[in-house]
């Protein structure tokens, strides 16, 4: 036999026989894609787990499992107590968290995930308005619910007003000396699942929130980017005149005086857009300039709003505590808690527009 012709027979004889492994494999196991906990009561958790079953016509039907304890471990091992095959965590794609249990603290049941050797950093967490259950019980269309959940997600740090989230950011701002997490804020509604806003914690412990509007101001406020995302101006309330600008990249530069003692933060916001939309009856240098403005006014004024709220709240989901610690090698967590609230912090917005693709 030609060489050539028995090597490639070999390989997919290997090919085969892995596929045959693969396949067996899938067979025997439950692939956990999404979990969810509620809180019971003030000791007790229930988790609501979800694996794909896929059906002869290529669709996909969701199971659930549903377990209750105090404890995240013994949930686990509840719930493997319900199935005649092991669960495994490999391709979790997101973990969901009820408002009520993220209020009285995530880091227990994030040891968890953790410790996980299987579980990467990149797993998405959310916190759900009402209950994780209900929400993971539903179907939405034919995908598996953590690959529906986990693209919603991705899709909107990509292209819209999410900023970067996941496993790894929310562990890193936690042990973080100057900095809080936060997490997408989901509620189930109209047969879908909708990204109502973003939620913020103290530590593990949420506290307040973010509406969808106010999230795309926080993401200008805390990272670079560059999306297709999209932000509507009302120009004049009399004439009814509204512009629409989109494809908006964004970064920002803090300038911060006396960074070791009693600091004067300024966050300088540089916003770039291009006119999608304007209801008037034609655009010139003078409208753009309008457009500027206004939008300039609107991100300024909620960006600034937003800065008394998280003072207000002593938190710091933008992490301005890390950019002082990196400018002063006399940091002091303690004293720098105790002086966030009352720090002059200012943000200032410059907003160029270019007209582009403009329908009247």
């Amino acid at each position: 036999m030609n060489i050539t012709k028995f090597g490639w027979l070999l390989a997919l004889m290997v090919l085969s026989g892995c596929m045959n492994i693969e396949k067996k494999i899938l067979d025997d196991v439950q692939i956990t894609t999404a979990v969810g906990y509620d809180a019971v009561d003030k000791n007790t958790i229930k988790a609501t787990v979800v694996t794909p079953s896929y059906q002869p016509d290529k669709t996909v039907k969701n199971e659930t499992f549903i377990a209750v304890s105090q404890l995240s471990k013994e949930v686990r091992e509840k719930i493997d107590r319900q199935s005649d095959k092991p669960f495994v965590s490999g391709k979790l794609e997101i973990t969901l968290y009820s408002k009520e249990l993220a209020k009285e603290g995530l880091i227990q049941i994030l040891d968890t995930l953790q410790r996980d050797p299987a579980i990467g950093s990149n797993l998405y967490l959310a916190v759900v308005e009402g209950s994780t259950k209900e929400l993971l019980m539903k179907q939405y269309g034919n995908l598996d619910n953590g690959i529906y959940l986990s693209n919603l997600i991705d899709q909107n740090i990509k292209h819209g007003m999410l900023p970067e989230t996941n496993l790894h950011e929310f562990l890193h701002a936690y042990y973080s000396e100057g900095a809080d997490p936060f997490l997408p804020l989901l509620e189930a509604k109209g047969g879908k699942v909708n990204i109502k806003g973003i939620a913020l914690f103290d530590k593990d412990k949420y506290v307040d929130q973010l509406e969808s509007e106010a999230a795309f101001v926080f993401k200008t406020m805390l990272e670079k980017f560059s999306n297709e995302a999209s932000f509507n101006i009302n120009l004049s309330e009399e004439k009814e005149e509204y512009a629409s600008v989109y494809n908006i990249s964004a970064k920002r530069d803090y300038k911060i005086s006396k960074p070791a003692t009693n600091p004067d933060i300024t966050i300088h916001v540089k916003i770039d857009a291009i006119l999608r939309e304007f209801s008037g009856e034609r655009v010139d240098k003078k409208i753009l300039q309008k457009i500027e403005r206004k939008m300039t006014e609107k991100i300024e004024g909620k960006a600034n709003e937003m800065m008394k709220e998280f003072q207000k709240f002593g938190i710091d989901p933008l992490g301005i505590g890390e950019q002082i610690r990196t400018r002063t090698r006399t940091w002091d967590k303690k004293k720098w808690e105790e002086i966030y609230p009352d720090i002059p912090i200012k943000v200032k917005v410059k907003v160029d527009v270019t007209e582009s693709g403009v329908i009247e």
